[in-house]
């Protein structure tokens, strides 16, 4: 069983990976997304913080990055909410499927 699982990892099965690695990816996403939040005050922002607090995998607190920004943006404005984000979202990095993953966008501007 052990040389299978560790078949699957190295082929990055998903749901045959280290659980520790993915127990502890969460605990420390859940702890950042809870620092910023715990900064500030008001009803919103408690909602939010529970949301994270009983999220049950990295995908959910993926989920909840932007009602985490909203809260923020809310409060000290986008630009520094976007600042605050920016370590959380690198945070998950390799916890989540391939499709799944922050995209790079590019801006289109007009040479009218």
């Amino acid at each position: 069983m052990v040389l299978l699982r560790r078949i699957f990892r190295l082929l990055n099965v998903p749901g045959f990976g280290s659980r520790k690695a993915t127990e502890s990816q969460l605990g420390r996403i859940r702890t950042a997304m809870l620092s910023v939040l715990q900064a500030h005050g008001g009803h919103s922002v408690q909602r939010v913080s529970q949301r994270v607090r009983f999220a049950v995998d990295v995908e959910a607190l993926w989920y909840l990055r932007q009602d985490v920004m909203t809260a923020l943006s809310a409060i000290d404005g986008e630009s520094a909410a976007r600042r605050q984000m920016k370590s959380i979202n690198s945070m998950f990095k390799g916890g989540l499927p391939g499709s799944m993953g922050p995209r790079a966008h590019q801006r289109f501007t007009s040479n009218d």
